[in-house]
Order: C-alpha cells, then structure tokens, then sequence
C-alpha cells in the first residue's frame, strides 16, 4: 500500500515537472532575430543626441538612431572611430582639417512605415540625403544650446569659431582647427563625433527621431518606441525592441527567464548568482558610469556639521557593507580590464570619481585620509536626517544603503534614512539626500552640471544654468543658477551666509569648467573645484559601481565590443546572433 502511495506521489511531481518544462517551452518568448533590452516603465527614454538625457538608457539609444561625421565605436583592442557621415582627408600644417561628405546617406523619413494589426510594414518614400546643410543646422542647434551640451564643450575647444567652408564640388568641407596643439587623428574625430541631425528639425523637442544611423524608430506605444533596422543602415539584427518593468529589481530573473536578452547594466554592478551558467550566459565589462553619493542641504546643515557628516560617512566601510564584502552573501564584481572583487578601485574621494579621467591621470589628487579625522557628534543634529527615492531605478541599491547608513555601527545611530516619494526631494525637505548620478563620461567631458545644476525633480531633467553678458560683453555666469531651489544641494549664490562668497565662487569655477575653451584651463578648475567643494562640504561621494552587462548565448560574443568610455550599443549594428542557434 505504501509503495503504491509512493509510486503515485512520484507520478504526480514527475507531471508537475514535464508540465513545468512543456509550459516553458511553449509560453517562453521568441527572442530570435531580436534584441530586447529592459526599461523601467515609469522612465521613458528621451532622445536628445545632444544633450544628457534623464535616463541611462536615453543617451544609449543615440548610437542607435543618429550617426555623427565620425562615430565613437569599440572593437577587442579598444576605441576606435568610424566613418559615419564623412571621411576623414587629412589635415595641413595650419590645422584645416579637411572631410569629405556621404551625400547618399539617406534619414530614415525616407522609408514610410505602417501598422496593422501590431505589424509592420516599411516602405520607400520620397528619398531625404543627408548635405552640409544637415551639418550647418546642427552646428547652429548645438552652439545655441551652449555649455548644456558636452558637444558644444568639444566643438569650441577644436575650433575658435565652430562651422566650416564648402561643400567643394569634390564634396569636401573644411574646418580651422586650434592652432594650440598638434591635432592627431583619433582627437579630430572624437571632435567631430557629434550626432547630427537633420536641417528643419525642432531646436527643442521631447524627442528625436530621424536619423541615419543602424535603426529607426516605430510609431510609439504608450510614448515609446521600438526600433527596426534601416534598409540603408546595416545592422546584423532587425528588431530592438524595449521591453517595460515595473523597476530593475527583476531584471536578472526576466534575463534567466529569456523575456528579454541583454541587460546593460546589472543590480549592483556585480556579477548575478542567477546567470552562471556560461552556455546561456556571458558577460560584458565596460568603464563604471554610475556614483552614489549624499548629498548635504547646506540651508539645513552649517559647514562645519557637513564637515562632521562627511567625517562620520566612511565610503570604504559603506562601499564593503554594499558589496557584503568577507560574508557568504559578497556581491563580487569584474571590471573591464579583467580585475576582481578590487572593491576600493571604486571608493570615491572627490565629487570627480575615481574612474574619471580627472583622476586616472592624477589631475586632481585627493589624498584618501584628508577625511580620516573622527566625526565630532556634538556638533551635528540629535538626527540627520536622509532621504531616498526607490521609485526612479536602483530600488535594490537605494534600499540598501538606507539599510547601511541606518545601521548604528555604521553611522553611530546619528542617522535617519527614509525612503520617501519625489515630492518630498523636490521640496529640499531633508538635511542631506541620496542620489545616483548615472551615464558620467569617465574622460575630461565629465558633466559637473549634472551634479550641481539639475533641479532635485526625479521626475523631470532639468539643468538650471543662467547666463548673462559682462560688462565687456562676454558671457558669464549669472548667480541665479545657484537658487535654494533648483539644486539638490540647497546653494544659494544670492543669500546672505558665512558660505556667500565661496558659493559664488564655486558657481564661478563650475562654469569655468564647463565653458573653457582649454583643456589646461579645465585640468586647473578641476584642482580648484576639488579644493574648494572639500572646503565647503557638500557631500560624501561614497563610490561608483561597475558597469557590467550581460547578454544571451542567442548572440555571438565575438561580435560585441564594449570598452572604455564607448557606449553599450555603440557597435550594435555588428551584433550577430550565434549561428545554427
């Protein structure tokens, strides 16, 4: 009798198993001759291919629909740039940098798409070729924009007065570089990379969508788009497709469980327990682009308690505790050169990270132990109190730090870190705040504005930079850029404080840095701006995590190339997928 009981218990769970298998390979989605990348569905992408945009996944989606004269790339030995709209000719002894023009590349309004019935159909329109004048638009749109845009930063360190002569009837335009220094073909490039867009274009829209890069957007569902592949563009794969979640939390699961097939970024930056298995799995490594840092409100906080809060806030032991560094539950990590578990190559000492090239090439040289000295509690409040917002991506990684900084043995039980909404952000109502800055370029085009212009809205990007002309005419910086409102810092250039002058002459310095035609003149703000935000105590800039993304076996990993400061989906038109797969 109990055998027979037996067999029937064993029956039953070997059905449960063949159904569980049957049901997966029936209901699990067909990801063949796509790529499906995931979003949080509360954050939609905005394509502006000339300035950052509110969500990492924005500015990776401009290497997908635009092309610039060249286009930053990467292969298996690092970067390179490639043809794009032009072709490099050469450069003479006075830095005129010659080009020639691609006239039959054509913008994706030249093909007419139509829905029925969730498909599609593309077909051939009135053809639209990319000209100078495509070329002389964008140069205009981007100098008008003004240092908002990191091409504008490029542009006017290359070239005194940004635009160029011609077409000739060979179709070659030429620019008049810098006579400063000697112009080597990878520096043009890199200069002229700038995605280009096509003349008539809004000069402000919500989003972009016709370019002549590899894909071209769909008509959107619920405000976003899809993309498929060009006829003219070349890409291996026809469909990009984003794929909408409620936050990144599931990611990895959704990944294991095939509903998409490439995640570029992973919860915590660290390899996933989950995706080990090498036949399903292989992983990317690129160069870190996100911080964490804590934000101090100096209208709640004096100098001299941020100082203190600084002190108390040991990045290394907060980065270790991040990372369950020395317990079963460690979090390891890789980077993109292949080292692992180098948790303190990521602990931050300045608001410049440690990966950025202010840093990597010692620029800025801050010394580790110039916060080492014990917090002195008696000067801070009964409680600091912290905020977070877990609704605008990283919910694994906000809850995590609450959990650490709430922890006594971290903070010595003088910190309150709530999770709250983003009305209570967008008010300032907390004496310091948690944020993730995230898409930062690790190279000299590192975006000070981001950190210390945006409006604290988690909701809406917005950089608050207000200019003005001096009494010579030339631009400057007006100290409405620094209101008590539109900053997560609470900085106010027109409020009377003990802090009044050197608030204003850190806005001075960011501009500077942001604005200056120089590359020496951007090394020398750089030291001043370290110096003196230290000096100020404007927040503790805790650490970067890495930037590691994985990718389904259904795609050919010699055909991906991720590397140093190269976008994600700078190569995506190259991506193959595994043959007989």
């Amino acid at each position: 009798m109990k055998n027979k009981r037996l067999v029937s218990i064993l029956g039953g769970v070997g059905l449960v198993v063949i159904g569980v298998v049957l049901y997966l390979i029936f209901h699990r989605p067909d990801l063949s001759e796509s790529i499906v990348l995931p979003f949080i569905a509360h954050q939609k992408p905005a394509i502006d291919p000339h300035l950052p945009g509110p969500t990492p996944l924005s500015d990776k989606l401009d290497e997908v629909q635009f092309d610039g004269l060249f286009d930053l790339s990467a292969n298996p030995s690092g970067i390179v740039y490639q043809d794009g709209l032009g072709e490099l000719v050469g450069v003479d002894q006075d830095n005129v940098v010659t080009v020639r023009l691609k006239p039959n590349k054509r913008w994706s309004d030249s093909y007419q798409i139509t829905v029925k019935d969730d498909k599609y159909t593309i077909a051939k329109s009135r053809d639209h070729f990319f000209s100078a004048v495509d070329l002389q638009f964008t140069i205009r749109r981007i100098m008008t924009l003004g240092s908002l845009s990191p091409d504008y930063i490029l542009l006017i360190q290359a070239m005194e007065s940004p635009g160029f002569e011609g077409p000739d009837d060979r179709g070659e335009i030429r620019f008049r570089f810098r006579q400063n220094r000697i112009w080597k073909e990878a520096d043009i490039k890199e200069s002229l990379s700038f995605k280009i867009l096509p003349e008539g274009s809004p000069m402000n829209a919500l989003n972009y969508t016709v370019g002549t890069a590899a894909y071209m957007p769909l008509p959107p569902k619920e405000g976003v788009s899809n993309y498929f592949r060009t006829p003219d563009g070349g890409a291996a794969i026809p469909d990009l497709i984003l794929a909408p979640f409620i936050d990144n939390s599931t990611y990895t699961t959704e990944l294991r469980n095939g509903a998409i097939n490439v995640l570029l970024e992973s919860p915590f930056g660290a390899l996933s327990p989950v995706l080990t298995d090498s036949r399903k799995f292989f992983t990317k490594s690129n160069i870190s682009t996100t911080m964490f840092a804590v934000l101090f409100n100096t209208g709640r906080l004096s100098r001299d308690q941020r100082t203190q809060l600084r002190r108390l806030l040991d990045s290394r032991l907060i980065a270790d505790r991040f990372f369950n560094v020395g317990t079963p539950q460690q979090r390891h990590i890789q980077d993109y050169k292949g080292n692992r578990d180098n948790y303190a190559d990521y602990v931050n000492h300045s608001v410049f990270p440690t990966s950025s090239y202010y840093i990597e090439e010692k620029i800025v040289e801050p010394a580790p132990a110039r916060d080492n000295a014990p917090a002195d509690l008696s000067l801070l409040p009964d409680t600091v109190r912290i905020k977070a917002c877990t609704n605008f991506g990283f919910r694994e990684e906000y809850s995590e730090l609450a959990d650490i900084l709430n922890d006594p043995a971290v903070t010595r039980g003088k910190v309150k870190v709530t999770i709250v909404g983003n009305e209570e952000i967008q008010r300032g109502n907390y004496d310091a705040v948690v944020v993730a800055f995230t898409g930062y370029r690790s190279n000299f085009l590192f975006d000070l504005y981001d950190i210390f212009l945006r409006q604290p809205d988690l909701v809406t990007y917005r950089i608050n930079l207000e200019v003005s002309d001096d009494a010579r005419g030339a631009q400057t910086v007006s100290p409405g850029s620094f209101r008590r409102e539109n900053n997560f810092f609470g900085l106010d250039a027109g409020a009377d404080s003990p802090d009044k002058a050197d608030v204003n002459q850190f806005l001075q310095y960011v501009y500077g840095f942001m604005s200056t035609r120089n590359i020496g003149d951007k090394q020398e703000y750089s030291r001043r701006i370290d110096q003196l935000e230290h000096g100020l105590s404007l927040g503790a800039w805790l650490f970067s995590v890495p930037s590691l993304a994985y990718f389904s076996t259904q795609f050919d990993s010699t055909s991906i190339s991720l590397y140093g400061v190269a976008s994600q989906l700078s190569t995506i038109k190259q991506w193959r997928e595994t043959p007989d797969r």
